[in-house]
């Protein structure tokens, strides 16, 4: 099969999975999320991705004690049943199952639910055309809370508006897209906004950071404008499955194109230590 479902120990297609009604991520998004990729059933910075899912379960205070060995086991059989080389692996893990009072619910245990399907890394070579929106999102979003609703909005805007992404910001300060953070190239410098709370703190964006240091190519952690990135050189989206992909127009003006061949090598750079990491 191209996918599979997971929750609290039953294994079913994703369309068949079955969840209570009552589980507080249904009602209050009351939980958090981590996605991976997973190549011929090996995955990529897979114990990044569990920090920042236990950051997330500590800071909500959910007392989420499963080890990472069983958790690892759980997402890996899933993995394991999906008949693909290409696989996108979602996990989420909520405070329970009780009725609906917005405090704590004294006694509920947390629920897991995990999706595997089939699915291919976004084609770095084919660019993006983005729009910019106000960053609506709560303060905590280094938090990745099931609570995404902005993202759902400013995302759909976009393909309104005939692009794929939308470049996000608070007074005209650049923080990153609906679901990947920003690069930018300027006069072979790399920056990015600085994991400060405004933004994601994105696992395939500190990969590309930590290569480009290694690499000789300085980089700086501090957030720019949107005027900023109208003069960029290069714009890159980052996310676990869109490794760079330039951005050539925002808001109906082309923009970038000018180091080509620096984003190329960051993007070259990248999918070589992807792909070694991932025994390919």
């Amino acid at each position: 099969m191209d996918n599979i479902g997971y929750y609290n120990g039953v294994f079913a297609p994703i369309d068949e999975l079955m969840v209570p009604a009552c589980d507080r991520g249904m009602y209050f998004g009351d939980g958090a999320y981590e996605a991976i990729r997973v190549e011929k059933h090996v995955p990529f910075a897979i114990d990044e991705h569990f920090d920042r899912l236990y950051d997330s379960l500590r800071a909500l205070r959910i007392p989420f004690t499963m080890p990472r060995q069983e958790l690892y086991d759980i997402l890996m059989e899933c993995a394991r049943r999906v008949d693909a080389d290409a696989i996108q692996l979602y996990f989420q893990v909520t405070r329970g199952t009780a009725r609906r009072v917005h405090a704590f619910a004294p006694g509920a245990t947390p629920n897991l639910m995990v999706f595997a399907y089939h699915y291919e890394l976004v084609d770095i070579d084919v660019p993006r055309k983005v729009i910019t929106l106000p960053d609506q999102r709560w303060d905590n979003c280094w938090i990745k809370s099931l609570n995404l609703i902005p993202g759902v909005l400013a995302s759909q805007a976009a393909l309104d508006a005939g692009c794929q992404d939308a470049i996000l910001h608070r007074n005209g300060v650049v923080t990153e897209c609906t679901a990947a953070n920003l690069l930018m190239l300027k006069d072979g410098v790399v920056r990015t906004a600085p994991a400060d709370g405004k933004i994601i703190p994105g696992v395939t964006r500190n990969h590309f950071l930590k290569l480009a240091r290694e690499n000789g190519i300085p980089v700086v952690e501090e957030a720019f404008t949107l005027d900023e990135a109208m003069e960029a050189d290069e714009l890159l989206i980052t996310s676990t499955s869109v490794h760079g992909v330039r951005v050539v127009e925002i808001d109906g003006k082309p923009v970038c194109g000018r180091d080509l061949a620096l984003a190329k090598r960051l993007q070259t750079l990248f999918r070589s230590y992807f792909w070694k990491s991932v025994g390919q």
